[in-house]
């Protein structure tokens, strides 16, 4: 019911109350009145000054249980919601159920509150989901770890000096497995805090783009060199707001996968500007490009899938770069397209924001 009409409904019944309160105030002033006139001289009858002003008070008392009944009502809905809530345990995150006669400001209520509870439904299954996630992906490694550990330390054990010395190779393959599950500890971190700072919007600023695109190619020169990769920047200036550590994980999680899966000698390139959108729009893009083996077109809708590694991949990995990247995008209101690279050979990622 709209808010005027529930006015009109509560004020309505008091009418007859404050209509009687009115006659009796002119009765008594009229009653008064005309004693003065009857006799100036002498002072009003207080009796019959008393059985006047019995009306007025019997309308005042009236109008009193009115209104209070009438404040009752209009309360009633927000002390119904108010006792629900209360009711309520703190992991109890169900939607308010409300009910078609309900006032509308108290539905608007309602749907707030549901619009934060499902938020806070959201919130509690993404980490629920993180938790089980990293679980399942830390016990592998961790128990392959161990495993050769506890081999390694029985054998110790049995041995006449209590030590042993192991091969090169095993200390490498060592620590190629401590370097996987430190980065995908890293990168499981790196999700959660991705998917608990998108939600917020302190933190936001004007992000140079350019800048950012020469800052995370410099952190790869290095591995580029050591594959004899031709690691190219083609920039050009645009800004953006937005989270600048969160694009600058996006850009260096998509770089990360081109200059891995690329191999010996081949070319990445990093490109940023302005361009006409497929709407006819000019767009802020950011764009990695590579001549690797690229990915089949249909694997596209599967590569930003948690965890999920393509067929016959043999690079190390996690699985959750362009996850991570994915969820970065879609809080900066941009998106991933996948395409093959020039002449057909490679992968194009190009991440484009919107207005």
């Amino acid at each position: 019911m709209p808010v005027h009409k529930r006015l009109l409904a509560l004020l309505l019944p008091m009418l007859l109350p404050v209509l009687g309160l009115v006659l009796a105030a002119v009765w008594l002033g009229y009653s008064v009145a005309a004693q003065i006139a009857r006799s100036p001289e002498q002072s009003p009858d207080l009796a019959e000054i008393g059985l006047a002003v019995l009306p007025a008070l019997l309308m005042l008392l009236l109008l009193g249980v009115m209104a209070h009944m009438a404040a009752r009502k209009a309360l009633m809905p927000w002390v119904l919601l108010a006792q629900t809530v209360q009711a309520r345990s703190p992991k109890d995150l169900r939607p308010i159920p409300i009910a078609p006669h309900t006032p509308a400001d108290v539905q608007v209520m309602a749907e707030a509150l549901n619009r934060l509870f499902a938020r806070a439904n959201e919130e509690s299954d993404a980490q629920q989901r993180f938790i089980a996630d990293a679980a399942h992906q830390l016990r592998t490694p961790l128990a392959a770890l161990q495993s050769q550990v506890e081999a390694w330390a029985l054998m110790a054990q049995s041995a006449p000096d209590k030590s042993i010395h192991l091969p090169v190779t095993q200390v490498e393959r060592l620590r190629q497995a401590s370097r996987r599950t430190t980065q995908l500890a890293n990168q499981l971190l790196a999700l959660s805090r991705v998917e608990s700072s998108l939600g917020q919007a302190a933190g936001t600023q004007r992000v140079d783009i350019k800048n950012l695109c020469e800052t995370v190619l410099e952190s790869f020169l290095d591995d580029a060199l050591a594959k004899q990769l031709d690691l190219g920047l083609e920039a050009e200036a645009a800004h953006v707001t937005g989270h600048e550590w969160l694009l600058r994980e996006l850009i260096a999680n998509v770089l990360d996968n081109a200059v891995k899966y690329t191999p010996q000698g081949g070319r990445v390139t990093l490109r940023c500007g302005r361009r006409l959108s497929p709407q006819r729009q000019i767009r802020v893009y950011v764009e990695v490009e590579d001549d690797g083996p690229g990915v089949p077109v249909g694997e596209y809708a599967r590569l930003t899938h948690r965890f999920y590694r393509g067929p016959g991949t043999t690079v190390e990995g996690t699985g959750l770069g362009l996850a991570i990247a994915q969820e970065i995008a879609q809080g900066h209101g941009a998106h991933l397209q996948f395409a093959p690279g020039a002449l057909g050979r490679g992968m194009r990622v190009t991440l484009m924001f919107g207005e």
